[in-house]
């Protein structure tokens, strides 16, 4: 629950820069003549390339997925305002891509009229025989035309021992 409360004061600071004012309401519109539909439709078609992008190790393709001034990367304990270059520097020296990917149950919603909030579950293959599952939420900006990531959150469940 800390984390769930720890994720919604840093998309509340995402959205709105630490400015005093009411949050936006849940499924807030999208900005003029694009409807919230559109917006969770265009969020939909960013994650589905993300996670071919993840699958086929795109590496400079996912860095770029990600908001131009950094990204807020929470989860496991952490929390982080990690510049664009750093995350590039990442992608590219020290990930891996994994063995499967697949994303589950993801759900979209508008928080403003550039921003989509996105969470639910993602499986990742560690080998052809072990996958975690852990969960997700996104904050999705657009910036320069495009929606990028200013705020991820990646928590996987506990893997079990091996048994004895």
């Amino acid at each position: 629950m800390h984390t769930v409360r720890h994720a919604a004061a840093v998309l509340a600071l995402a959205l709105f820069g630490g400015a005093s004012c009411t949050p936006a309401a849940t499924g807030a519109a999208p900005r003029p003549g694009v409807s919230s539909t559109a917006l969770a439709a265009e969020a939909q078609a960013f994650m589905d390339a993300y996670a071919a992008d993840l699958r086929s190790g795109a590496r400079e393709s996912i860095a770029n997925r990600y908001d131009p001034r950094g990204a807020w990367l929470v989860g496991d304990g952490r929390k982080a305002l990690q510049p664009v270059d750093s995350i590039r520097a990442r992608y590219v020296s020290q990930w891996r891509p994994p063995a499967s990917f697949e994303w589950q149950d993801l759900s979209y919603e508008a928080a403003g009229p550039d921003a989509v909030v996105v969470t639910g579950l993602f499986l990742w293959g560690v080998s052809a025989e072990r996958r975690l599952t852990c969960s997700y939420t996104a904050l999705l900006l657009r910036r320069e035309g495009h929606l990028r990531i200013r705020l991820e959150d990646e928590s996987c469940a506990p893997t079990p021992p091996p048994a004895p």
